[in-house]
């Protein structure tokens, strides 16, 4: 086999691109189940949030809002399913790679017992309407401030 022929290169090249190529593709896959051992509705809190993505982790398929990581699942824990519903703003059924960094989303499931929440919902929305903030005025007073407030004002001339 002669490894300096051009043939030889190409067929190097082609294999090369074809493996960089596969590396490329999206993975849909579900959290590991390490997450989920021992997994109890009895032990885990509700959660709800309206938050801002922070992180995308497509290959673990969780994602970081609200400070949280948020794991989508498809399992099954005796008679019980749980799979993670995923939807846009209008009710719609989408799939885990439309969610973006820096999208709005609800955010509806079990807190972990260690850390992070199994959602079962997440639906993305609009971005909330940001309110005017209180402007209230601060009056120091004290003797000094009255002080100088009560001195004539000086005219230079």
């Amino acid at each position: 086999m002669n490894f300096t022929s051009k043939k030889f290169a190409k067929r190097a090249y082609r294999c090369l691109f074809i493996g960089f190529a596969l590396l490329m593709l999206p993975a849909n896959s579900f959290a590991g189940t390490d997450i989920l051992q021992n997994f109890s509705f009895d032990d885990c809190d509700p959660f709800e949030a309206r938050a801002r993505i922070m992180e995308v982790h497509g290959r673990k398929a969780q994602l970081v809002a609200a400070e949280q990581t948020i794991y989508v699942v498809d399992m099954s824990l005796g008679d019980q399913r749980l799979i993670t519903e995923i939807t846009d703003t209008q009710g719609r059924q989408t799939d885990f790679g439309s969610l973006n960094r820096g999208q709005w989303v609800y955010v509806k499931g079990f807190k972990h017992v260690k850390g992070g929440v199994v959602a079962s919902l997440i639906q993305t929305i609009d971005q909330p309407l940001r309110k005017k903030p209180i402007l209230r005025k601060i009056i120091k007073k004290t003797r000094r401030s009255e002080r100088i407030r009560s001195r004539p004002p000086v005219i230079k001339q």
